[in-house]
């Protein structure tokens, strides 16, 4: 069970004391006790931890890599194995947030940093979680510190581009990315844009770098190239649904309804892509252009559709009743 890996390894590592109870942890259809776990060397552990996380076994690799911080490493000078516990605590932390374990993901992350508080990896990943959380002040905090640091590294490497120096391989890519998301919440879309740009040598083929690219133009008026950047973001990967819908945003904003229709429809039944379009014109204020696309909605699919019909009557007491409702998008 979840809640017997939680106890596992927080009170391994953690040293959560007041955890207690069933030791044990569902590993693909198996249960693995902490007390199963052979009481090998460090370097063999390791070796099990890693064979588990090839396999996807990642319940287990995260025992295991927990196992390992409670062995000591042997007298061989040059293991064939060889992780400090800093990077083992990080390793758990990329494990959990694998598995959607967000709080866990954040005290491993955590613990990286109570032992190395410059850890620029660490800082993203825990930095991206705040964000995630909306917490944007300790996101800003740790997001700008791992790019000050990197930017530190890259120096005396290459030359400075509008205030930046040139990223490569080894840059926390989630941090600048993380940082533009902020700026674009803030409205700073251009220190938004510079930070998404210096990405784009790295990694030219990310559909989700070249959304955010169109989604910081789609929030400064600039729906050409909004537009633009949604569709290689598509071009990229087809089946990347965030792209269609903010494409499809864009051409809500354009007038364009049928278009924004076909291209909702790409990733989403017709009913919610008609319930959809009637939500982004209601947050537009164009209320009677809403009306139709949600009683549409609900010819489609009415015994099932409640959003949309939960819309349509906030939306009718609204304009009766001049009445500032919620909505429903979801």
């Amino acid at each position: 069970m979840k809640s017997d890996r939680i106890k596992n390894w927080l009170s391994a590592i953690i040293g959560f004391t007041f955890l207690v109870g069933c030791t044990t942890t569902t590993t693909g259809g198996s249960q693995l006790n902490f007390s199963d776990v052979p009481p090998d060397s460090r370097e063999t552990t390791l070796s099990q931890a890693i064979s588990a996380e090839q396999n996807s076994q990642y319940d287990k690799a995260i025992v295991l890599y927990a196992k390992a911080l409670k062995l000591q490493p042997n007298d061989d000078d040059n293991p064939a194995i060889s992780m400090t516990n800093t990077a083992l605590f990080y390793k758990i932390g990329l494990l959990e947030v694998k598995q959607g374990n967000t709080e866990l993901a954040r005290k491993a992350f955590g613990q990286v940093l109570k032992d190395e508080p410059a850890h620029v990896l660490a800082q993203t990943q825990l930095g991206v979680i705040y964000l995630a959380q909306k917490n944007k002040q300790d996101a800003l905090v740790l997001l700008t510190k791992a790019i000050t640091t990197d930017q530190q590294r890259l120096t005396n490497q290459v030359k400075p581009v509008k205030g930046y120096v040139k990223l490569d391989e080894q840059s926390p890519l989630q941090a600048y990315m993380g940082l533009a998301i902020i700026h674009d919440l803030k409205g700073a879309h251009k220190q938004a844009r510079a930070l998404l740009n210096l990405i784009l040598p790295i990694t030219p083929q990310d559909p989700i770098l070249f959304t955010n690219i169109g989604y910081s133009h789609y929030l400064s008026g600039n729906y050409v190239e909004a537009e633009i950047n949604f569709k290689k973001a598509i071009d990229i990967d087809i089946r990347f649904s965030k792209a269609w819908v903010d494409l499809g945003l864009v051409y809500v904003r354009k007038g364009m309804y049928s278009r924004a229709l076909q291209t909702l429809k790409q990733v989403m039944p017709t009913e919610h892509a008609y319930n959809d379009i009637g939500y982004f014109l209601i947050l537009e204020g164009r209320y009677r252009e809403a009306e139709y696309f949600l009683e549409r909605a609900i010819e489609l699919s009415p015994s099932y559709f409640v959003k949309a019909n939960i819309n349509l009557e906030n939306l009718k007491l609204h304009l009766n009743k001049d009445i500032d409702l919620a909505y429903s998008d979801k």
